[in-house]
C-alpha cells in the first residue's frame, strides 16, 4: 500500500473523529475511540513491539496479559489526547480546566528578565500546557518541527486562528538556535522538547535503569544566555481536567571547556529524574512509540 494512500486513509480516520466531536462533543469522540483502539491493539503486532521497551522497564516482570493491558492503556491514553486536541480545535469555546499550583513560580522566573527555557516532553498533553502559557506577560516561543500538512492537526491549526505562541522551526537555520538565543536575550520564554534525540549535542544519562541519549542543546542555550531551565509537564486527570506542574527548576552552568560535557550531563540527569517521577505518577501518559533507549 502506497504512502499516499495510507496518508489519505489516516486523514479519513481523523475526519470521522472530527465529525463525531463536532456533532456529539468530547464524549462523542471518546465513544468512537474505544472500539477503534481495542481493534488496533488486538490486531497490530507493531504497537506491542514499539511499546515493549518502555513497558518492560516501567512494569518489570509483568506477564503477557498484563503487558497487553499496559499497551492498550498507553494507546488509549494517547488517543484521548488526540481527541482532546480535536475538541479544542473544532469547538472554539472549548477549554479544559487546568490545575497549575506552580503558576506564580513560573511568573516569578519570567519576571527575572533573564528569559526562560521551558522543557517539555512527549508525555501528557504538551499543547494543553502551551495553551495556558498565554497568561504570561511575555512572548512564548516554541522550538519545534512544525508540519503544516500533518494529518493530526494541532488545535490552533484546526481553529484557523492566530497561534498562541511563536514557532521557531527546529529544522531551520542552525536548528533554530540563533532565534532561540535572541528570544532568551529579550527575556522571552522558549519551550523545547527535551526527550527525543535527533542529532547535535547530547548527554548520556540513566532513565528507568538503562542509559539513553538525551538532546543537550537546550542546556547549552540556557548556560550561554544565563536563562534558567524549568521542566513543565502536563498530565490528564480526567475527562476535562489537566494538571500542569513544574517538576524541576535549575540553572545550567557553562563552565570551562573541559567540563562542558559533564555539566550537560548533570542538567540532562535532572531532566531524566523529573521524567522518571512523572511516569511513576502517570505511567500510561508516555508517548514515545519507539525504542527510546536505542535512539
Amino acid at each position: 500500500m502506497s504512502s499516499i494512500l495510507l496518508k489519505k486513509l489516516e486523514a479519513l480516520g481523523h475526519g470521522f473523529f472530527y465529525l463525531a466531536i463536532y456533532l456529539a462533543g468530547l464524549q462523542g469522540g471518546y465513544i468512537l475511540l474505544g472500539p477503534v483502539i481495542f481493534c488496533y491493539v488486538a490486531c497490530s503486532r507493531k504497537i506491542h513491539h514499539v511499546t515493549r521497551p518502555y513497558v518492560d522497564k516501567r512494569f518489570p516482570g509483568c506477564g503477557p496479559l498484563k503487558r497487553w493491558w499496559h499497551t492498550f492503556s498507553i494507546v488509549m491514553s494517547f488517543g484521548k489526547v488526540l481527541v482532546d486536541r480535536g475538541w479544542l480545535g473544532c469547538k472554539k469555546n472549548a477549554s479544559f480546566e487546568g490545575e497549575f499550583p506552580d503558576g506564580e513560580e513560573l511568573k516569578r522566573l519570567v519576571g527575572q528578565g533573564k528569559g526562560l527555557v521551558l522543557l517539555t516532553a512527549h508525555v501528557g498533553n504538551w499543547q494543553a500546557a502551551l495553551a495556558h502559557l498565554t497568561e504570561l506577560d511575555v512572548t512564548v516561543n516554541s522550538l519545534m518541527r512544525y508540519e503544516e500538512e500533518a494529518v493530526a492537526k494541532h488545535f490552533f491549526d484546526l481553529r484557523g486562528e492566530a497561534k498562541p505562541f511563536k514557532i521557531i522551526r527546529s529544522d531551520g537555520y542552525l536548528g533554530g538556535m540563533v532565534e532561540s538565543t535572541a528570544a532568551l536575550q529579550r527575556g522571552e520564554v522558549v519551550t523545547i522538547m527535551g526527550d527525543r534525540y535527533a542529532g547535535g549535542p547530547f548527554a548520556t544519562v540513566t532513565f528507568l535503569g538503562k542509559e539513553v541519549r538525551l538532546p543537550a542543546a537546550s542546556y547549552s542555550l540556557a548556560a550561554a544566555t544565563g536563562a534558567p531551565v524549568a521542566v513543565l509537564l502536563a498530565a490528564k486527570l480526567d475527562k476535562e481536567r489537566y494538571a500542569l506542574k513544574l517538576w524541576d527548576v535549575f540553572q545550567p552552568i557553562k563552565g570551562e571547556r573541559g567540563n562542558r560535557q559533564q555539566n550537560l550531563e548533570l542538567s540532562a540527569k535532572r531532566f531524566a529524574e523529573a521524567m522518571e517521577k512523572y511516569v511513576q505518577d502517570y505511567p500510561y501518559q508516555w508517548y514515545n512509540f519507539f525504542d527510546f533507549w536505542e535512539q
